[in-house]
Parts: C-alpha cells; structure tokens; sequence
C-alpha cells in the first residue's frame, strides 16, 4: 500500500467490534468489518467461575456460537488474559498468587497458560466444538513476549483445536513488537496490536484503568515495525484497546488494516447514535465486581495472617469438568 493511499484512509470505514460478554444485535454487529475481539476472561469474571468449570465452559460456548452466527466476518477469540489477582477471584482457580501489585508483569497470558495448562485446553474444548461449525473462528494468544510461548501456543492449539484454525497472535509487549517478523514466520496467522499494555509499557508508565489509549512515546513507531512484519506475512494486522481518534489516524497511516472498537467505547467514539444500544454498562459493571472481589481477598488475607513470604498457595491441579464434545 503506497503512502498516499494510507493517507487517505479514514478509521471510521475501517472499524471491527470488541466484545467483552456484551450481546449486540444483528444489526449491530452488521456495521463492523467482523468481530476484531472477543476477551474471553470477562465471560469467566462476571460469572466468577474458572475455565475449568462446566458452567463457565457452557455460557462460553453458547456465547460464542451466538457470535459466530451472527457475524458475516472473522470472530476473534483471544483465551483467557487476567493477573494473578484476578485469577485468584475465580471459583476453581488451581493455584493462588500473590505477586506484586504491578498488573503489567507477573504471572498472566500464555506465562500462566504455560503454567496452568489444563485451563487452556478447558477453553480449547469449546473452541474445537465451535470451530467444527463455524468456519469464521480465529483464536489468538495473550500477552506473548516469546516467540517460544506463541510456539507453545501454537503447538497446543494445533493438537487440540483441530484442522484449519486460523491461530494469531496479540502484539502488547515491546519484545513482541521487536520479535513480531518471527512471530510471523512462527505461524501466527492473524496480529491484534493490544496498546493498552504496550503504550503503558513503551512509555514506562503505570496503566490507569478505564483510561483511553493517547498516543505515546514509540508507539507510532512500533505500528510501523508490527506492520511490516505482517505485510511481509501477507496478514492483517488489527489494533485494539481503548482507542483514540488521534490513535486511530496513526494506525490507518501505517496501513492497519483496521481498528478494533470496545462496545463501550462506541458513543464515545461515533456518538449519540450508539448512546442507547443495549449493555453497555456491562463491562463497567463486571470490573467493579472483580475489583471488589481483590479488596474482599486482600481483606481476608490480612485477617489470616497471610505469610508474604510464602508466594502462592495450590488449591488443586487443573481439571477440565467433561464439556461434551462432538455434540450434533
């Protein structure tokens, strides 16, 4: 694509959705190029249950087959992405950690699919059942920082989800950036650019929640490098996060091929016509309960005595409860 014509390209003509539990219309999800994102780990947060729990595993497949049917385009899972705080709010969790409160390094995205991989293929079970009927799914892998942990990925998804799924990749690391050419040649078949984390960790900067993404120190640049490595793949690349307008223009000057939009995000960023769709105090809602669930453990772990010393504490291996595959 030459530089004038990513000059001329206007983000609002290149828009898919991000989802987060919310439930759109037909009609809705008929104004975006596809479903860019859905974040698996806020079906497992409102519900407070872990991937390993059947019920979890039900809402998500009933979720994501209600998705598939009713996007023309690609739906874009990513697995499971939280802290170790919030993970050790969920009912099932294997292994309670207590790290340090700093929510951009520690034990999260495929480190803690490494760690924990029964919760993995809990989720990979339902993905294989809606892959075998919906040909539009693809599943991407959170938080890589290695090319090793998206081979790792990669080699997982392949013996579990079946053939011909499309796996990709999030970018939301400064490694990653720098690495994305072999995270290409690694396999990846689809790029989502997350620079909520990538912006806080490029500017060396504490994450604010529900703070929109400004365009950073570096982060012009870094779309560059993720854009190249794509184009050389012959793959789209996607950026996501709670975007911008300024960030956005960038993203279409490098040649996205588009943005990824949250629900909540859309009054705010195309105006009063989306003001009264439907949950859009849904993802508001289910961080409150997260949050307040942290506070209560936090609480109950000053009234125990928790020993600092003592960094984690197993509550069971990961034990997938039976999700019925192969269903008609």
């Amino acid at each position: 694509m030459s530089d004038a014509s990513k000059s001329k390209r206007e983000w609002r003509d290149h828009l898919s959705l991000a989802l987060s539990g919310e439930r759109p219309t037909a009609d809705l999800v008929a104004r975006f190029d596809g479903i860019g994102l859905v974040r698996g780990e806020y079906i497992f947060r409102a519900l407070g249950l872990y991937p390993t729990s059947s019920v979890a595993q039900e809402q998500l497949f009933a979720y994501l087959n209600e998705l598939c049917t009713l996007s023309l385009g690609p739906v874009v899972y990513r697995t499971m992405e939280v802290t170790a705080a919030e993970a050790n709010t969920l009912e099932g969790v294997e292994e309670i950690i207590h790290e340090a409160p700093h929510v951009l390094t520690g034990v999260r995205g495929v480190r803690r699919h490494m760690r924990h991989p029964g919760s993995l293929s809990a989720e990979f079970q339902v993905l294989r059942e809606i892959h075998r009927r919906h040909s539009n799914l693809t599943v991407i892998a959170p938080f890589v920082s290695t090319v090793e942990e998206f081979t790792w990925f990669r080699d997982k998804a392949s013996a579990e989800l079946g053939p011909g799924c499309r796996v990709g990749t999030m970018i939301e690391t400064p490694a990653a950036v720098l690495d994305s050419a072999s995270l290409v040649a690694a396999g990846a078949r689809h790029i989502v650019v997350g620079t909520n984390d990538l912006g806080s960790l490029l500017a060396a900067r504490t994450r604010m929640p529900d703070v929109s993404t400004e365009l950073g120190p570096g982060m012009a640049r870094a779309l560059s490098i993720v854009r190249e490595a794509s184009d050389a793949g012959d793959l789209e690349m996607h950026v996501a996060g709670y975007l911008t307008p300024a960030l956005m223009e960038v993203a279409m000057r490098v040649g996205a091929d588009a943005c990824v939009v949250h629900y909540s995000d859309l009054p705010r960023l195309l105006g009063d016509a989306y003001a009264e769709i439907p949950h859009l105090g849904h993802l508001a809602a289910v961080k409150r309960r997260t949050r307040a669930a942290i506070g209560e453990q936090a609480r109950k772990n000053l009234i125990e005595g928790w020993n600092e010393d003592v960094r984690s504490r197993r509550n069971s291996d990961s034990r997938v409860d039976g999700f019925p595959v192969d269903r008609p």
